[in-house]
C-alpha cells in the first residue's frame, strides 16, 4: 500500500468514525424528550431548603429511572447493530477494516448520547426544579426528572459493545468479516507461469526468434 492510498484510509476511517460518534450523540439528544414523554407522573417531595426535596420511596422516582435503563438499553442494542452493518457495507464497498474505528466511536457516541439524553429529559423539567429551589422548607412539590442512580448511563455503551461484539463474533465464525482479505499465497512465491518445468513458460529452445550466437562446431 502507497503513502498516498494509506492517507487516504486513514481520512475515510476518521470520517466514517466521526459520523457515527455524531450520529449516536444526535440520537441521544432526541432520546431525552422520548424519556420526559414516557416517564411516569412525576412525584411529590418535602422541600428541605437550598433546593433539596425529600422523596422518601416514591415509585415514580424510581420508574423514571428505570424507563432511562429501558429507552438507553434499546438504544445500544440498536445503535450496536446498525454501527456494525454500516461498517460491514462500507468495507465490502471498499475492501478496509473499519471494525475497531467504528467500535471506538461508537463506545464514545454512545456514553454521549447517554449522557445527552439524560441532561435533555432534566432540562424539560427545569421549571419544576426552579420550583423545588425556591419552596420553603417543609413544603410539598413536585420533583422534576431526574437521574439519580448514575451508573445507569453505562447501559447504553455496554449494550452497544455486547452487540458490536456479538456481530463480529458471528462474522469470525462465517469467515466473512468485513475488510478483511482471505490469506492468500505467500509473499514472494512465484507465479504458476514462471514456475520451473511449466509448459505454459516459453523456453528458449522453443523461440522462434531466438538467435543462436554459439557455434555449431563448438
Amino acid at each position: 500500500m502507497t503513502g498516498h492510498s494509506r492517507a487516504e484510509a486513514a481520512r475515510r476511517a476518521l470520517l466514517v468514525g466521526a459520523c457515527v460518534l455524531v450520529g449516536m450523540a444526535l440520537i441521544g439528544a432526541a432520546l431525552g424528550p422520548v424519556w420526559w414523554l414516557l416517564a411516569p407522573e412525576r412525584a411529590v417531595g418535602t422541600a428541605l431548603g437550598d433546593g433539596g426535596v425529600f422523596t422518601g420511596a416514591a415509585q415514580e422516582v424510581f420508574a423514571g429511572e428505570a424507563y432511562f435503563a429501558l429507552i438507553t438499553g434499546a438504544a445500544g442494542m440498536v445503535t450496536g447493530y446498525a454501527a456494525y452493518m454500516v461498517q460491514f457495507s462500507l468495507a465490502r464497498r471498499r475492501v478496509q477494516d473499519l471494525r475497531l474505528v467504528c467500535l471506538v466511536a461508537g463506545v464514545l457516541g454512545a456514553v454521549a448520547a447517554a449522557v445527552l439524553t439524560w441532561q435533555v429529559g432534566t432540562l424539560l423539567d427545569a421549571p419544576l426544579h426552579a420550583a423545588a429551589a425556591a419552596a420553603e422548607r417543609g413544603e410539598s412539590v413536585p420533583v422534576g426528572l431526574e437521574l439519580r442512580a448514575t451508573s445507569f448511563l453505562t447501559v447504553w455503551p455496554f449494550l452497544f459493545v455486547l452487540q458490536y461484539g456479538l456481530l463480529d463474533g458471528i462474522s469470525a465464525l462465517r469467515s466473512d468479516q468485513p475488510g478483511v482479505l482471505p490469506p492468500g499465497p505467500e509473499a514472494g512465491a512465484p507465479r504458476d507461469a514462471e514456475r520451473p518445468g511449466d509448459p505454459r513458460r516459453p523456453s528458449a529452445t522453443s523461440d522462434p526468434g531466438r538467435t543462436d550466437t554459439q557455434d555449431p562446431a563448438s
